[in-house]
């Protein structure tokens, strides 16, 4: 890896991302999009056979829903917050509306709602003063956010209101306690309620794999506001 990594700014790194990762995945000049949704299904159907009944073309929309909202959430465990969260998340909302493909948008809030509801529960579980520190810094971030929108000129929307779900997130990701909310959900959406737990596991890789691969993305980069 060169010391020396090359500067890129959010924009920038983002459409290439969205364009080439998770909208249009190649590897060379073959399309690999569906090929991922089929490997996702011979996975879980190997342990949950009713898996096999799932809508196809669902699953392949899903995944790439849920992986804008992974790398989103990796993004924000990376800057934490500031500046280049805030451009991150007006940018995705604003690339989805060109693309129009605002159903994607859409289909991130059930994802966004339950980061935040299960980092809530873990900011809960911490004891009375941790409790009050956390909420504070968690507090702090949120209107450090706001400030830095204002400032921007961006309107305190949804865009800023889905990056401050995800402040202060990474210890309830890293312990854990995110996966099983996250899998949940995922099979919620694709109206599959009743997994065998073998196979929440075989989703809970699919999902850590997509956050992993998010934070790999950038590592030879270096973001410019």
């Amino acid at each position: 890896m060169s010391f020396f990594k090359k500067k890129v700014s959010v924009e920038d790194f983002c459409r290439d991302f969205y364009d080439n990762q998770i909208l249009n995945p190649k590897i060379g000049d073959m399309e690999v999009g569906s090929a991922f949704s089929d490997v996702v299904i011979k996975e879980v159907v190997e342990v949950a056979p009713t898996f096999n009944k799932v809508d196809k073309q669902k699953l392949a929309n899903e995944l790439i829903i849920i992986r804008f909202e992974l790398f989103a959430l990796a993004w924000t465990h990376k800057f934490i917050s500031g500046e280049n969260v805030v451009a991150q998340s007006v940018f995705t909302k604003k690339y989805l509306h060109e693309k129009g493909k605002n159903d994607i948008w859409s289909g991130m809030e059930p994802y966004n709602n339950m980061i935040d509801s299960v980092t809530l529960h873990w900011l809960t579980s911490q004891g009375k003063m941790n409790l009050s520190f956390n909420y504070n810094m968690r507090e702090d971030l949120t209107a450090k956010n706001i400030e830095v929108a204002k400032k921007l000129g961006i309107e305190n929307d949804d865009s800023i209101a889905r990056v401050n779900h995800r402040l202060w997130s990474e210890n309830a990701w890293k312990q854990k306690l995110m996966l099983g909310p996250l899998v949940f959900t995922f099979c919620e959406q694709l109206g599959m309620n009743s997994l065998a737990e073998e196979a929440q596991f075989r989703l809970v890789v699919v999902i850590r794999g997509l956050y992993e691969g998010a934070q790999y993305s950038w590592k030879d980069v270096k973001i410019k506001n």
